[in-house]
């Protein structure tokens, strides 16, 4: 990936400073620079296959080879109290990571964390429990900076697995979970709170340079239900609320304000309904679900907002009378709405996928 010079060489990020020394396109009325690899655009889409031979490309580099391993050693005990179950869990971990592995060059680099767990569920009735948790997170940092696409400062970095220190969590969750109806419908409910120290965000002079951030916390509820509304009827919906802010950065104009790409609302749904044995339609179902994610902000820049979405999709099932086979056909996003899953920038968003089929046959042995 890269964009095109007025010299005809290649560079492999667009830098605005320059912009005169850069090549333009313009697609559908806005100015880009233009890539070395064309453009797909959504509204015009040509599915033909290139020639490669037309692109102007980079020079070829081979990419060094990199090594994670992880060894863990955990502890678990599970204690009962009448109503009262507890769980009790820690955990050790030791990570390694080597650059150019195998080379006369090789590094290496470890960590080492303890990780604890704790939970505690109370059983209030025989349809009700109660529960709270505790647990600790943590992760190198060594395989997301080896995938940036800035490879000089990255991937060709012999000390890219020590740039930045590892992501700590905590989650702290309290909740119940109801079986009700005989077992026929279940349902849970739940209010967190996770706190993240040292995420990794795109640089705002460069989406392809990463930078560390101090701290994050996301408060929220959940609640999902699931199971037989009625006995050919079954359904999956699930809603959740999010309220991600940044606690700790560099820039302090950007303590309290939302986080990057995390949605305020999230609702699923899913349901089937499947005709009875004494219908002529025997075999058959029916399914029709929907997805909706509220608006969220760019990862790199904060002057437009990704659009809220909702999607439908629709299915058709058949399984034969005693039968171990199942086929079905499902349609998702059945009003080939546009929408977009994420954004960097204005010209790094990701499109949802637009309406698609999909048939699959299943056999349970």
């Amino acid at each position: 990936r890269g964009y095109r010079l007025a010299d005809g060489s290649v560079t492999r990020t667009y830098d605005p400073a320059q912009g005169s020394k850069f090549l333009y396109t313009e697609i559908d009325g806005v100015k880009l620079p233009q890539p070395n690899v064309d453009y797909f655009n959504l509204t015009n889409p040509s599915n033909t296959i290139k020639n490669v031979q037309n692109y102007t490309m980079n020079s070829v580099f081979e990419i060094p080879s990199n090594l994670s391993v992880t060894h863990g050693a955990y502890i678990q005990e599970q204690l009962n109290f009448g109503k009262l179950t507890a769980l009790l869990s820690a955990r050790y971990e030791w990570f390694n990571d080597f650059t150019n592995y195998g080379k006369t060059n090789q590094q290496s680099f470890s960590n080492q964390s303890f990780i604890p767990r704790v939970g505690l569920s109370y059983e209030l009735n025989r349809n009700i429990n109660i529960y709270v948790t505790y647990l600790e997170g943590f992760q190198p940092q060594s395989n997301t900076v080896e995938l940036m696409p800035n490879t000089e400062s990255y991937i060709w970095n012999p000390n890219s697995a020590a740039q930045f220190d590892p992501l700590l969590s905590d989650l702290k969750e309290i909740g119940a979970k109801g079986v009700f109806f005989g077992g026929d419908i279940t349902t849970s409910v739940a209010i967190y709170e996770i706190n993240q120290n040292n995420i990794l965000v795109p640089s705002k002079e460069d989406p392809d340079f990463l930078v560390q951030r101090g701290s994050d916390r996301s408060r929220g509820f959940e609640w999902d239900v699931s199971g037989y509304a009625l006995p050919n009827l079954q359904i999956n919906a699930s809603y959740s609320f999010i309220e991600a802010i940044i606690m700790d950065d560099d820039n302090e104009a950007l303590i309290g304000e939302r986080k990057e790409n995390t949605p305020r609302h999230n609702v699923n749904l899913w349901a089937r309904y499947d005709f009875p044995f004494t219908s002529v339609l025997k075999g058959f179902g029916i399914g029709f679900g929907m997805q909706h994610r509220g608006e969220r902000i760019p990862w790199q820049t904060r002057d437009f907002m990704i659009p809220a979405f909702t999607v439908f999709d629709a299915a058709i099932y058949y399984k034969p009378i005693n039968s171990n086979m199942q086929l079905m056909v499902k349609m998702n996003n059945i009003l080939n709405k546009t929408y977009w899953l994420g954004a960097i920038n204005y010209t790094r968003l990701f499109p949802g996928t637009p309406r698609n089929s999909l048939l699959t046959i299943t056999y349970k042995f």
